[in-house]
């Protein structure tokens, strides 16, 4: 069995599922990840967001005319900024963050302890895999450029 493959396999699996699970909130993934960012960093551009979301920024820009639209966010940006944008979650958007957060972590949870894995225990360890596949080492151990 091979650890990439499978990890890639899961979160394609987990992608279909969360859309499957957000359809009837009215949210796709995407912007689902975008109330999550901006929860954690109020204020951030539509640029920042769509890098944040890996998107591009067309696609950036509507998945905020999305959020705006349905009242989910706000844009804070002052006169005179052109088209720069700061964007903020409205009550509204904290509240749906909150819902949605809970509809998809308490399945995949629940699926881990069916299998008798420990939800808390495996996030841990794949929150270390993730750090260390990020640290991107040389074959030598040295960091690269």
């Amino acid at each position: 069995m091979d650890l990439a493959y499978e990890l890639h396999d899961l979160v394609r699996t987990l992608d279909r599922w969360a859309e499957q699970i957000l359809r009837p909130e009215g949210l796709s993934y995407n912007q689902y990840v975008a109330l999550v960012i901006l929860g954690e960093h109020p204020g951030v551009t539509g640029r920042i967001l769509a890098q944040a979301v890996g998107v591009t920024e067309a696609a950036g820009s509507g998945i905020v005319r999305a959020l705006l639209a349905d009242d989910l966010i706000t844009d804070q940006a002052g006169p005179r900024t052109g088209n720069r944008r700061e964007l903020h979650l409205t009550p509204r958007g904290v509240d749906r963050a909150q819902h949605c957060g809970r509809l998809l972590g308490r399945s995949v949870d629940d699926n881990a302890r069916a299998i008798g894995i420990d939800p808390a225990a495996l996030a841990a360890t794949i929150r270390a895999l993730h750090d260390e596949v990020r640290t991107v080492r040389a074959p030598s151990g040295k960091d690269r450029p």
